[in-house]
């Protein structure tokens, strides 16, 4: 007797599942990748295949890669037999995806990613995507329209923070369009929208990723308190702080949601350093 509740296809709470039935929808997210037949497509979490289908025989690779085995498994029977097609069974977020970029890398392909990101892991799936190395030429995600508008706000806004900041500073980042919940199965509880990343290069002088959320953090977990308060008191400015501040030119009185991602940067830059902090700061 099938159990419907693990049947192939059918919504599972443990994963946050929402599936996206408007084909409309489907076809405006895929127009966003911009993707060519020479270009290699990363696909995180494609469930049903909504976006899969518009993207076999559009692009030379295509690699999914679906967390829940029995979409997984569906996905496979459905295309897994087309060329350039690969359905990966497995964990987005423990799974080495530069791999896939080093592969299309080696074909002379630009990889592109796509994703309906489940809305209790955003955070993690958009930072795994960023510190993919090579870089994806192009990064499209549906998330949480509450999410989108945090990832693309600017300085001095109500929605800039942390998140704001660690994508801001490794891509530029647009806000394309609103997508209703009546789009989805079943309906969520919030609208989401499609927002397209551009990663930047990769450049030596630039801190870690892991470095600057760190730092940003550090100011946004104190968001109301000025930034001379929080480079005296946090751990993570140790000694350094108040001099830091100095040389870059921020006074004191300001709090972390007036700083653009550029001064982040070079403040993380400066910290990590700074000959007196401590081995591992």
């Amino acid at each position: 007797m099938t159990d419907r509740a693990n049947a192939p296809g059918r919504p599972k709470r443990s994963l946050a599942q929402n599936f996206l039935v408007d084909p409309n929808i489907q076809r405006r997210i895929v127009s966003e990748l911009d993707a060519r037949e020479g270009d290699a497509v990363l696909e995180i979490g494609p469930g049903q295949g909504a976006l899969t289908g518009h993207l076999v025989g559009r692009v030379s690779r295509l690699t999914a890669v679906e967390k829940d085995e029995d979409l997984a498994g569906a996905l496979r029977e459905r295309w897994g037999a087309e060329p350039g097609v690969e359905i990966v069974s497995g964990d987005a977020l423990k799974i080495d995806l530069c791999q896939f970029a080093r592969a299309a890398a080696a074909e002379g392909c630009d990889l592109l990613a796509v994703s309906n990101v489940p809305y209790n892991i955003i955070s993690p799936i958009i930072f795994t995507l960023l510190d993919i190395q090579p870089a994806p030429k192009v990064i499209v995600l549906m998330v949480q329209h509450e999410v989108a508008e945090r990832m693309a706000a600017a300085p001095g806004g109500r929605c800039y923070g942390a998140l704001s900041v660690g994508v801001q500073a490794a891509a530029t980042v647009s806000m394309r369009f609103r997508v209703g919940r009546m789009a989805f199965r079943p309906v969520p509880r919030v609208d989401s929208a499609v927002v397209r990343l551009e990663p930047r290069s990769a450049s030596p002088r630039r801190p870690s990723p892991s470095a600057l959320r760190q730092i940003t953090r550090a100011c946004f977990n104190r968001r109301r308190k000025q930034m001379g308060t929080i480079a005296r008191t946090a751990p993570e400015f140790r000694r350094s702080g108040r001099a830091v501040l100095e040389q870059l030119g921020i006074d004191p009185s300001c709090r972390p949601e007036t700083l653009s991602p550029e001064i982040f940067l070079q403040m993380t830059d400066l910290l990590a350093h700074d000959p007196d902090q401590p081995t591992g700061a």
